[in-house]
């Protein structure tokens, strides 16, 4: 009987929409070059006392010399570890960690004041935070559970990115928003009756939001599958859990660097090649690619990959 080979990077090339494809950093996405320094700037991470938050997103802004990263999560103490993580790497980075539930309005409105009164306007605003269900059927699963994923993944960052541009309202333009996406948005993932529509959810409201804010450039990024607590809980991703949390970081940080409006409004993966992207601009916004439907005719399914529609 033939052996059965498990091809780790099956995900990865299905849903490329670049020829070449990454797992990890490379030089065009090195937090640390010169080009993408992140100086003068304050940055608020969601979701940063562990996994992307802390090793990807933290990591990489402090390697890119931002003046300041503020640091959001529920736990205290997780959230020390990850900016001692941060001093060691950067001591010049300023760090403020404030533990909250993003889903807290009056915890997210104070968090802001806070950051405003201490820093002035942030410039940048990653909505990593976020939560996943137990797999289930829509018949067995828990309930509050199940909402939960909707409350933390959809209301956590409508609040955050509600707070956030009121504190930037009278600040200069060229501000970013990172939306946290999954490639879960795509299709139905047994058991996610409710991560994968709260996903969709976050690649709509980045559309609108980068609609009705054209200053700011607006982004859904999928970070493709890393070995986070949250990759572990779908048994059936095991064998492809390859991407590391340094690549979101890496692309965050490209993402908040000089002009990417033409990726504004779009859902993006971390696994794509960004000198890629950048050569196709034009086609890109001409043909109204990596959109969800709010002013294109197809679904993210429908991208143009090398040329060819999927």
């Amino acid at each position: 009987m033939a052996s059965f080979e498990l091809d780790v990077d099956a995900e990865l090339k299905a849903h490329s929409f670049t020829r070449r494809a990454h797992r990890d950093v490379y030089p065009a996405i090195d937090p640390r070059r010169p080009e993408l320094s992140q100086a003068g700037k304050v940055v608020v991470v969601t979701g940063a006392s562990r996994g992307i938050g802390k090793l990807g997103f933290a990591v990489s802004f402090a390697q890119a010399n931002a003046a300041a990263i503020v640091l959001i999560g529920r736990s205290a103490e997780d959230l020390a570890e990850t900016e001692k993580l941060v001093n060691s790497i950067n001591s010049g980075t300023r760090v403020l960690s404030i533990p909250l539930d993003v889903t807290d309005t009056a915890g997210v409105t104070k968090a802001f004041e806070d950051i405003v009164a201490r820093f002035g306007a942030p410039h940048i605003l990653i909505n990593n935070a976020g939560y996943i269900n137990p797999l289930a059927s829509i018949a067995d699963v828990d309930v509050d559970l199940w909402w939960r994923t909707q409350e933390v993944n959809v209301k956590g960052t409508f609040l955050m990115t509600k707070a956030f541009l009121k504190a930037t309202q009278d600040a200069p333009a060229g501000r970013t928003i990172i939306n946290m996406a999954s490639m879960a948005a795509q299709g139905m993932p047994p058991g996610m009756s409710s991560y994968s529509p709260s996903k969709i959810a976050v690649c709509k409201f980045t559309a609108f939001t980068a609609e009705e804010n054209p200053e700011i450039t607006v982004v859904s990024l999928d970070p493709g599958l890393v070995a986070t607590d949250m990759g572990h809980s779908v048994p059936y991703l095991a064998g492809f859990l390859h991407d590391t949390p340094e690549l979101s970081g890496g692309i965050a940080v490209w993402l908040a660097t000089g002009d990417k409006k033409f990726l504004s409004a779009r859902y993006v993966a971390a696994n794509w090649n960004v000198e890629e992207l950048e050569s196709r601009k034009e086609e890109i916004n001409g043909g109204n690619l990596l959109t969800f439907g709010l002013k294109g005719e197809f679904g993210i399914s429908g991208v143009i990959v090398e040329g060819r529609k999927q």
